[in-house]
């Protein structure tokens, strides 16, 4: 009698597991690129030049969240950049009300061109790099990006207008 009893256990943990081990990865809510931001389920894309509140609440609808802060930055090469930043790493780039620059350090956003904050130097895309005074430095077209101290992983990328100083 015990032999049915274990047979339906082995089945039904079985089943949980496969359950469990069936589940579909999380698609990214938009692709960061050269040119601002690509949705993913739409075609509908977010360029750089549109309307800072428009941007602002599409990418809030997209990811779920409104951004942690909204600050401008006064002493920036370019002028005053407005920033919006999320949580995650995040941060939208604005000037005169106008969207004009990314940059993130959140690992579950894809970036064009095979980039991903966290990824390991070994597994990106042939790049040269270049050591600045913000450290390690690469770019493919239009997106940028800086490897962490340590020169093994990407710890930020950007496109656009940013606000660092060299």
């Amino acid at each position: 009698m015990r032999r049915p009893a274990a047979l339906i256990a082995l089945v039904a943990a079985t089943t949980l597991s496969a359950c469990v081990g069936t589940r579909e990865p999380e698609v990214p809510p938009f692709t960061l690129d050269g040119r601002g931001i690509e949705p993913t389920v739409s075609g509908l894309r977010i360029d750089f030049g549109r309307a800072q509140i428009g941007v602002i609440d599409t990418v809030s609808r997209l990811l779920d969240e409104e951004p942690a802060q909204v600050i401008t930055q006064t002493e920036c090469g370019a002028g005053p950049v407005t920033a919006a930043q999320w949580e995650d790493g995040l941060t939208l780039n604005f000037q005169d009300g106008t969207f004009v620059g990314w940059t993130t350090s959140d690992p579950d956003l894809p970036v064009t061109n095979g980039f991903r904050p966290g990824q390991r130097r070994v597994e990106m895309p042939q790049v040269s790099f270049q050591v600045t005074t913000l450290g390690d430095e690469f770019a493919r077209g239009a997106v940028a990006g800086l490897l962490d101290p340590t020169g093994e992983t990407v710890a930020l990328l950007w496109s656009g207008t940013t606000c660092f100083f060299r």
